[in-house]
């Protein structure tokens, strides 16, 4: 057996050696998956930072009010707090035309600023307050996720108003009340110290304080562990391993797993091992052509020497089970390849949280390889647990050993049934022959 799997191999080395075309096809199929992965990463390298080129569209229709000779107009404070925020690109139009373009897809969303907008401010001090209104309006059919980011962008802005008129008004009831405490605390501040600029420093800190209170009476403090250094490098994980499976499709879409020839004279089992040798080398080529595409990019790596061994594992152990399925079942493994990527990329916790999707996907998750192939590539990125490192590497290693032990059972048993599936399938001529 090892002597016509050792031929086996030779006989691929020779096709491949003695064909320029052959070798040219094949650098392209290492290359193919790498850039799969590169793109979708440099796609979306940081989309929450840039999107100061996303037109935000804003409609300020308030009319100013006067109130005891002072005159209000909290739309204009409104705009003005927009335009210090550089996140977006700002622009003014009036409501008829904004709600137009709105509704035809030219932008993604607007704030409008109603015409009684001050006027309803300024009701809690007439004795019958009322809630003023700010408008937001959004097209969720120009994009998935353009809403998600001017809504939040909306909230930010209804806060920072909301948090401007509480400090103003608690601020101005404080002061009012507790006049007479802030004069003695001024009093005591001066006959300590004598000096005039010292009490008016006092006055003034005093005031900052009580501002600053109001403004915000709770701080948060974060703390990430394992920080992202950009939206890039959490994507990682999920593109490149994607990608490594994506990459054992082409190879088998494109390759025969039959012998180059006599493929009578050897067994189903000496076909399989001899014809997986070519197929592994390929798939370790891809795993480094995909990590030096990464460096290239710029994508920050805490660990790389685990994320190459990370990598070739996680290709390899997917590698054996694709081309397993191809060499036992045909045309109908790489359906199965395919169905299989399918669940994988909705079902394996890669961008979003797998308590999101449906239970179905949460009960698929630990049956499927790419899983554990992102849970590795996770810990390469961002930091290693070492526990998890090494269970998500053991279990990520059943699979491949699983297909293995399958394919050498089934293959013997299904091969003759599979040979005359696909010859029936291409008498129809509808469907390519496995090569």
């Amino acid at each position: 057996m090892i002597e016509n799997v050792k031929k086996i191999i030779k006989n691929d080395f020779k096709s491949t050696i003695k064909n320029p075309i052959v070798i040219i096809v094949l650098v392209a199929l290492l290359i193919l998956p790498s850039l799969y992965s590169i793109i979708n990463i440099y796609a979306c390298w940081d989309p929450y930072e840039d999107t100061d080129n996303l037109d935000y569209i804003i409609v300020n229709n308030d009319n100013p009010v006067t109130v005891n000779g002072t005159t209000y107009n909290y739309g204009d404070k409104v705009v003005s707090t927009l335009q210090n925020n550089s996140n977006f690109n700002w622009v003014y139009k009036d409501e008829d035309e904004a709600r137009d373009l709105l509704k035809n897809g030219t932008y993604y969303a607007a704030i409008i600023i109603p015409d009684d907008f001050s006027e309803d401010i300024l009701s809690v001090y007439s004795g019958n307050p009322k809630q003023a209104q700010i408008e937001y309006i959004d097209n969720e059919k120009v994009s998935p996720v353009a809403p998600k980011i001017t809504s939040k962008a909306a909230e930010r802005v209804n806060n920072e108003i909301n948090n401007a008129i509480n400090e103003e008004y608690n601020t101005r009831n404080y002061l009012t009340s507790n006049a007479v405490t802030l004069q003695q605390t001024q009093i005591q501040n001066n006959s300590t110290t004598n000096n005039t600029n010292t009490a008016e420093v006092s006055e003034s800190m005093t005031v900052q304080n009580i501002r600053n209170y109001f403004h915000s009476p709770t701080t948060l403090n974060n703390y990430s562990y394992y920080e992202a250094d950009n939206y890039a490098q959490q994507v990682t994980p999920f593109y490149t391993v994607l990608a490594a499976w994506v990459g054992c499709i082409i190879l088998v879409a494109l390759l025969s797993t039959k012998p180059v020839t006599d493929e009578e004279k050897y067994s189903p089992s000496e076909v399989y091992f001899g014809k997986m040798v070519l197929f592994i080398i390929l798939n370790i080529c891809q795993s480094i052509v995909t990590f030096i595409g990464l460096n290239l990019l710029g994508v920050h790596i805490v660990n790389p020497l685990a994320m190459i061994l990370s990598m070739i594992v996680i290709g390899l152990s997917f590698m054996i089970v694709i081309y397993s399925l191809v060499s036992v079942l045909g045309n109908v493994g790489k359906a199965l390849a395919l169905i299989i990527l399918v669940f994988q990329i909705s079902g394996t916790n890669g961008i979003y949280p797998i308590e999101i999707m449906s239970s179905l996907f949460g009960g698929l998750m630990p049956y499927l390889p790419m899983t554990y192939g992102i849970l590795l590539l996770k810990d390469a990125v961002f930091g290693i647990v070492m526990p998890n490192f090494t269970i998500n590497l053991g279990l990520l290693i059943i699979f491949p050993l699983a297909a293995i032990a399958f394919s050498i059972i089934i293959k013997e048993k299904l091969d003759k049934k599979a040979k005359y599936f696909e010859r029936e399938l291409g008498k129809s001529n509808l469907f390519e022959l496995r090569k």
